[in-house]
C-alpha cells in the first residue's frame, strides 16, 4: 500500500471521501472501503452527495460550453439572459443540473435551452419550450431512455407478426421488453407518446405514429439541435 493510503486511512471517514478526488482508481477503492467501513449511514450519504456533486460540475461545465457555441454560431440572442424566456430556461436548466442528471435528459434541454431562445423564437415556441422542460425533469433516468426509443422509432406500420415493444427494445441496444413496458407509463401520463401505442391491430402497410403532437414538438426540436451540432463538428474537423 502506498505511502498516501497510509496517511488517508489515518484520517477521519469524511477525510477520505474529501480526498477521493485527487487519487488513481485503486486508491479510491481502499480508501472508500475504510471511510464507509468506519463510519455512520451520515457518512455513506455524504459520499453519495460528494460524487453527486462532482457529475453535478461535470453538467454545469458542458452546460457552459453549450451555451458560448450556440451565443457564437448565432443560434441564440446575445442577451438571452436578459429575457423571460431566457431566465425561465436557465432556470428549469439549473433545476434539471442539480437534481439527477443524464446524458439522453441533457441532449433533449440543450435542444429545448436552443429553441427558447433562439433569436427568432416566438411566445408560443417558448411556452411549449418551457413546459417540455418541465415535463422532461419530472422523468426519471429510466422513463428518459425508454422515451428515446420513441423518439427514435417515431412510428411504425402495421404488417403480420409485428411487435411495437421489441421494435423499441432493439432501438436502445435490446432493453428488456418489461422496461419498456414499465417506464412507458410515464411517458403516457405525460401525454408523450400515443394510447394504444403497443397495438398491432390494423390493416396491414398502415402507418401509426407513437408520438403525441407534444412529443413530436420535442422531436422537431431534438433533431434542429442534432443537426446544428453535426454542422459545428463539420467545421471543427475541417480546420
Amino acid at each position: 500500500m502506498s505511502d498516501e493510503i497510509v496517511k488517508q486511512e489515518r484520517r477521519s471517514a469524511i477525510e477520505a471521501f474529501r480526498a477521493l478526488r485527487t487519487l488513481n482508481g485503486d486508491d479510491q477503492l481502499s480508501i472508500a472501503k475504510t471511510a464507509v467501513r468506519d463510519g455512520t449511514r451520515g457518512l455513506v450519504a455524504r459520499g453519495i452527495s460528494f460524487l453527486q456533486r462532482l457529475d453535478e460540475d461535470r453538467y454545469w461545465d458542458a452546460l457552459l460550453d453549450e451555451m458560448e457555441e450556440m451565443r457564437q454560431a448565432g443560434q441564440i440572442r446575445d442577451d438571452f439572459d436578459h429575457t423571460d424566456a431566457g431566465v425561465a430556461s436557465v432556470r428549469e436548466f439549473f433545476e434539471f443540473i442539480d437534481g439527477k442528471p443524464d446524458e439522453a435528459r441533457f441532449r433533449a434541454f440543450c435542444a429545448l435551452f436552443m429553441s427558447a431562445n433562439a433569436t427568432n423564437a416566438n411566445a408560443n415556441e417558448v411556452f411549449v419550450d418551457l413546459e417540455l422542460m418541465s415535463t422532461l425533469r419530472k422523468l426519471s433516468a429510466g422513463e428518459m431512455r425508454v422515451l428515446s426509443a420513441f423518439l427514435k422509432v417515431g412510428s411504425y406500420r402495421f404488417a403480420k407478426g409485428l411487435n411495437v415493444v421489441e421494435t423499441l427494445a432493439e432501438a436502445i441496444g435490446n432493453t428488456p421488453q418489461a422496461l419498456i413496458s414499465r417506464n412507458a407509463e410515464a411517458l403516457l401520463q405525460q401525454s408523450l407518446i400515443m394510447p394504444g401505442w403497443s397495438d398491432t391491430a390494423g390493416t396491414t402497410g398502415n402507418k401509426k405514429p407513437l408520438l403525441t403532437d407534444l412529443g413530436l414538438e420535442l422531436l422537431k426540436r431534438i433533431e434542429k439541435y442534432d443537426a446544428f451540432k453535426a454542422s459545428q463538428n463539420a467545421v471543427s474537423s475541417s480546420k
